[in-house]
C-alpha cells in the first residue's frame, strides 16, 4: 500500500502536517475511532478507502502520541471495557479544514433510526436547507430509501451541541425526517443517477468533488 491521494483528495499545503498525519486526521474528521482502526492493515477496510498510510504499528503509535501531545487529537475512554477512542480537537479540526478546504454548505449526513415499535425513520442533516432537500429528493428517486414526500418533517435547529462534525459548531442545521419503509428486493439502487445528481458530500470519497482548494 502507498500514500497516494493525488486523484482523490487535494491539500492546500498551508500547514505543517505531514502526509501521514493528514491521513489520520482525514478518517477522524466525522468520527472518533480506535487505534486498531488506524493501523495500516485496517485503514482501508475499516474506513472504506482505496489507500492507506505506510506506517508500521509502532511508528503509528508514536505519531498518535505526538498528535495527542500537540493538542491535535484527544483520547477518551468509552464502553464497558473502557476502550480508548481518538477524535479531533477543535484545533485539530481547524488544521484539517485548512488542508482539505471542505465546502460545508454542501455537507450532509444521513441516518436511520428505529423506535420501540419497529418503525423506521430516515433523517438527513445539513448546514444548508437546499443541500438537505436535494439529498432527500435524490434518495427517493434513486432508491436509497422509500418514503412519501408529504410525510417529510423539516426542522431548523439552532446548533448549540455538536453534530456528526463533533469538533465544529454550525450556526444552524437543517434536519429533515420522514417515516421510511422497506423497498422491494427487486429494487436496484441507481448509483449512476445518484452521482449525476449529487450536489453534496457525506464522506471523504464524496468530498473530493467539492473541495474549495
Amino acid at each position: 500500500m502507498s500514500i497516494n491521494t493525488g486523484s482523490f483528495l487535494k491539500r492546500t499545503k498551508e500547514t505543517n502536517l505531514s502526509e501521514e498525519e493528514l491521513l489520520i486526521l482525514d478518517v477522524l474528521f466525522d468520527v472518533r475511532d480506535t487505534f486498531e482502526s488506524l493501523v495500516r492493515e485496517n485503514y482501508v477496510s475499516w474506513h472504506n478507502l482505496p489507500y492507506s498510510h505506510n506506517l508500521e504499528t509502532n511508528v503509528l503509535r508514536d505519531l498518535i502520541n505526538r498528535l495527542v501531545e500537540s493538542g491535535i487529537i484527544h483520547p477518551h475512554t468509552s464502553g464497558f471495557d473502557n476502550r480508548i477512542f481518538y477524535g479531533l480537537t477543535e484545533a485539530g479540526g481547524n488544521l484539517w479544514e485548512v488542508e482539505r478546504a471542505p465546502n460545508w454548505e454542501r455537507y450532509c449526513t444521513d441516518y436511520s433510526t428505529q423506535d420501540e415499535t419497529g418503525h423506521l425513520t430516515f433523517s438527513v442533516e445539513s448546514p444548508s436547507t437546499s443541500t438537505a432537500q436535494a439529498f432527500m429528493d435524490c434518495a427517493k428517486q434513486c432508491g436509497l430509501y422509500g418514503f412519501k414526500q408529504d410525510e417529510m418533517r423539516i426542522t431548523t435547529l439552532i446548533e448549540e451541541q455538536p453534530t456528526t462534525i463533533y469538533w465544529k459548531a454550525f450556526s444552524t442545521v437543517c434536519s429533515i425526517s420522514v417515516p421510511t419503509y422497506a423497498l422491494p428486493d427487486t429494487n436496484q439502487l441507481d448509483w449512476h443517477e445518484y452521482e449525476r445528481r449529487r450536489s453534496w458530500w457525506r464522506d471523504l470519497a464524496e468530498l473530493a468533488k467539492f473541495q474549495a482548494v
